[in-house]
């Protein structure tokens, strides 16, 4: 009984073992796919949209160069501060600008706002000001010479 035993499982060991060998295909490191970090795309940021705004010349931001087109902005506020949003075409946060925060005169009340878009004097900066109850939010762009 014990060598009847003993024969079964090692045809059983005989058969099985091959057949768990032939079922592993080995991958070569050639073969195996690339997988490329992405970063993430920031979403865009929540707050008051001013919608398109077309900057008439390329303008100088951080450093960095952003060509004259069409930008999507947001006024929103973070720890009480205003700040514009500015996106790209497709809506992509390219960075965020403080605010000019100035009083405004007047006795107007209300929710309604009014976008104001003007060189300054020596076309130096591209300014946009948004007139709301109270106060003048301003953001000025530095103009590429």
């Amino acid at each position: 009984m014990k060598k009847s035993i003993l024969f079964v499982v090692l045809v059983l060991f005989f058969f099985l073992l091959p057949g768990q060998e032939q079922e592993q295909i080995p991958v070569l490191p050639e073969e195996q796919p690339q997988v490329q970090a992405t970063a993430p795309t920031p979403a865009p940021v929540q707050g008051k949209d001013l919608k398109r705004i077309r900057f008439p010349e390329a303008f100088i931001h951080a450093g960095r160069e952003y060509p004259a087109g069409d930008y999507w902005l947001v006024l929103a506020v973070k720890d009480g501060q205003p700040f514009f949003a500015v996106h790209n075409a497709r809506k992509e946060l390219l960075f965020e600008d403080l605010a000019v925060v100035k009083p405004r005169r007047g006795g107007r009340t209300g929710s309604s706002f009014w976008v104001e878009k003007r060189f300054m004097t020596e076309r130096e900066y591209f300014r946009i000001k948004v007139t709301t109850p109270g106060e003048w939010l301003v953001g000025y762009f530095l103009v590429k010479k």
